[in-house]
């Protein structure tokens, strides 16, 4: 009967006819007006066997069917039926907790609930689960996934064995005689176990199945940076102790003699420059023995010179010439210009916040601009800057011989939060710091922030607003207002006041602009003498101020300088006046490329001085004279607690009746710091820094002077930067105020 019902359909359709009517039964995923836009004809025109049959090939394109059937169940009439996909309802894991399904395991199997049912994409997902597992070092591990079909839906099982983990026991390099094991091993992915295998730094020795193809090639790249040219090293042959799972592996070295470098040139094929002044910067040298890293180097500085002038897809391909005789190799550089590129479009792509125009505004490229390297990095350093991201690629897309497009990747990051940071000392108990802002609201590039501050003695309200691009334009503006309380158990001073500032972009790196700002002062002295008088000051002040940075990064630079120099004018007819000159500086350095090693050096300073009569308290309040401690200046040592006191006759502190230092403040101050950064935990973008700092401060001269070590954790946390700080004053005197732990949130490192 089937068949005789197939060669019925067959001869109804042999020849084309006129449907009056086209029903598509069983059908929920496409509406009828969709299904007859993706046949490509309706009711009343001519259809043969052919159209039919391309029309249940484009219905079938649509992924959403099992089966599909075309027939005539009445005169004039062409009825489509469906069997549509199940779709998955639930998928859930046996053997694996609900956190390690969510977090790690759902998104690798990439098939989600509420998708079609689609065996070969439950396949694929199979085997990116034992992928994972292989990567981790588990052998034998078994997936399967058993689906249970109802109405329509299906419920996945994923069954997750996990096999064991392989352990690399021992590694044996036969042939291997210049070079000692231990400088071997650290080229590989795959090393031996070591003792404390789980420390920070040391070999586990497990195995690493999906990167052990290119151990091989990593240790012939080894002994090529060590000028063995000839060097063989054959792939790893993994011996495997299936009742213990240790592992042995085992390399065939065939070392050579090493070559040293004779001769450098470089020449260009296709264009009349001359890169030969290049030869004295470059790291390979003449007369030393050859390093495959080295000219690997080399060919990105030559392609950097030649690329500058707008040749993006210049080549430098180096022909090295060995004379085996006496180990000897010469190498030519050859430059291949091509044509100049100019860009054809720039393209914003990952930024589901930001709006593209504040991403352009910071790109130095622009559609018909010819291309430049320098121009390249610098717009990615600028973007970086900004602190919207958490990584930033801006990709080279070539169009033709002379035009490419620009898409700048951005992996946006969470700049709205909630920054909190505090500690604790006996002079003011429980500190805390605490402020929600975002530097990117709504994804425009404005800022705001809502602070406080609050500690035993101290309370500061603040609340602020930035935009650093009026217009789109290179002028920055920003409003704050701010209400502080200062009790320094002498005396108590309030403010309340306000700002405007004014800002304008000059080139890429700096900003200048003007400050202005007002404040009403309420001064009580609890031991009120002839030094400290009660009332109420003003303070209308102007600060012009200038400032540079070309550094690569917002939260964590690498490298680049900071600077910044700023006048604070205050007078104009008011109670306050005195002049503040502050000038601060900032460096970094990345020793990566070196040493291959994430280490990060850092240098910052500041120094104050202010001109005043510092025996009018008028003139020159406490609230604004100068003062060193605590995590921005001077760790170890209380925030504010380090500055000039009053004398005795005798020359000894004077003291109020609480028995705290009577503080007079400073007209000079100078601090500065010197740290090393190194990684901690590179996935949860964790590092601990180990930091020296001193400080000095006076009136008129720098006398008092105190230092500090110690350690600080630093984690980009989901919350935001947190930094956690041990520190250990070094010249504690007897009337110091000492901090031992601080935290901050918030703070670039």
């Amino acid at each position: 009967m089937r068949a005789i019902t197939i060669f019925v359909c067959l001869v109804a359709f042999s020849y084309a006819k006129i449907y009056n009517q086209i029903r598509f039964d069983s059908l929920t995923r496409l509406s009828p007006q969709t299904a007859t836009e993706v046949i490509g004809f309706g009711a009343g025109e001519d259809i043969d066997e052919k159209a039919i049959n391309e029309a249940i090939r484009a219905l079938f394109a649509q992924d959403y069917f099992s089966d599909i059937v075309a027939d005539e169940p009445s005169a004039g009439v062409l009825r489509f039926k469906f069997t549509e996909k199940p779709v998955i309802a639930r998928i859930s894991f046996k053997g694996i907790s609900e956190t390690e399904r969510d977090e790690k395991y759902l998104p690798v199997f990439g098939v989600k609930k509420g998708e079609i049912y689609d065996l070969r994409r439950i396949e694929a997902a199979k085997k990116r689960l034992i992928t994972l597992a292989q990567s981790e070092g588990y052998y034998d591990t078994l997936v399967e996934v058993e689906p249970t079909f109802e109405d329509g839906r299906v419920y996945l099982e994923v069954m997750y064995a996990k096999g064991s983990q392989v352990t690399i026991a021992e590694s044996r390099f036969n042939g291997a005689n210049s070079f000692d094991k231990s400088d071997l091993q650290k080229k590989l992915a795959n090393k031996e176990a070591q003792f404390m295998g789980w420390f920070p730094g040391r070999s586990s020795g497990t195995l690493r199945l999906l990167e052990l193809p290119y151990d091989g090639a990593r240790l012939t790249d080894f002994y090529r940076s060590k000028g063995y040219l000839d060097a063989v090293v054959s792939d790893p042959f993994l011996k495997v102790d299936f009742d213990t799972y240790f592992a042995t592996l085992e390399y065939d070295v065939v070392e050579g003699e090493p070559y040293d470098l004779d001769k450098i040139a470089i020449t260009s094929t296709d264009r009349d420059a001359d890169l030969s002044y290049l030869i004295d910067d470059l790291k390979l040298r003449e007369k030393r023995r050859f390093d495959i890293e080295k000219m690997r180097s080399d060919i990105d500085k030559i392609f950097e010179a030649a690329a500058q002038d707008g040749y993006a897809f210049a080549r430098v391909l180096p022909d090295i010439r060995k004379d085996e005789g006496k180990r000897l190799v010469s190498i030519d550089f050859r430059v291949t210009y091509g044509k100049p590129v100019r860009i054809r479009n720039v393209i914003v792509s990952g930024n589901y916040r930001t709006l593209d125009r504040v991403i352009r505004r910071e790109i130095y490229l622009a559609p018909g601009d010819l291309y430049s390297l320098t121009d390249l990095r610098e717009s990615k350093s600028a973007l970086r800057r900004l602190g919207y991201f958490e990584s930033v690629e801006i990709e080279e897309l070539r169009v033709s011989e002379s035009e490419m497009d620009l898409v700048a990747v951005v992996k946006e990051t969470s700049t709205g939060s909630l920054m909190v940071g505090g500690g604790y000392s006996t002079y003011d108990g429980f500190i805390i710091n605490a402020s929600i802002s975002d530097r990117n609201l709504f994804g425009s590039g404005f800022a705001y922030s809502l602070g406080l501050d609050t500690s035993k003695r101290t309370r500061r309200y603040e609340i602020s607003l930035t935009n650093p691009r009026v217009r789109d334009s290179i002028y920055s503006l920003s409003f704050s207002l701010y209400d502080t309380h200062y009790d320094a158990t002498t005396y108590v001073r309030d403010t309340r006041g306000g700002g405007v500032t004014l800002s304008r972009r000059f080139g890429r790196n700096t900003n200048a602009g003007l400050t202005g700002s007002f404040s009403n002062n309420k001064n009580e002295y609890d031991d009120p003498d002839d030094f400290y008088v009660n009332g109420r000051t003003k303070k209308l002040s102007l600060t012009p101020y200038i400032g540079y940075d070309n550094t690569d990064d917002y939260y964590t630079p690498r490298e680049g300088i900071a600077l910044s120099q700023s006048v604070e004018i205050a007078g104009f007819g008011e109670d306050e006046e005195y002049t503040r000159s502050s000038t601060s500086f900032a460096f970094y350095y990345g020793f990566q490329e070196l040493i291959d090693y994430d280490l990060i050096f850092r240098y910052r300073a500041r120094f104050q001085y202010v001109d005043a009569d510092i025996d009018d308290i008028n003139k020159y309040p406490i609230g604004s004279r100068l003062f060193l401690g605590g995590t921005r200046s001077l760790r170890g040592y209380q925030s504010g607690s380090v500055a000039p006191y009053r004398r005795n006759a005798d020359g000894s502190v004077a003291k109020d009746t609480n028995g705290d230092p009577r503080y007079i403040g400073g007209t000079m101050a100078f601090n500065n710091s010197v740290e090393f950064s190194l990684p901690l935990i590179e996935e949860a973008k964790m590092r601990f820094a180990l930091f020296y700092d001193f400080g000095a401060i006076g009136d008129k001269k720098l006398d008092m002077r105190r230092s500090s070590y110690g350690l600080a954790l630093e984690w980009i946390s989901p919350m935001g930067p947190l930094q956690f700080i041990w520190a250990q004053p070094i010249d504690k005197k007897p009337e110091d105020t000492t901090s031992n732990f601080e935290f901050t949130m918030g703070q670039r490192f």
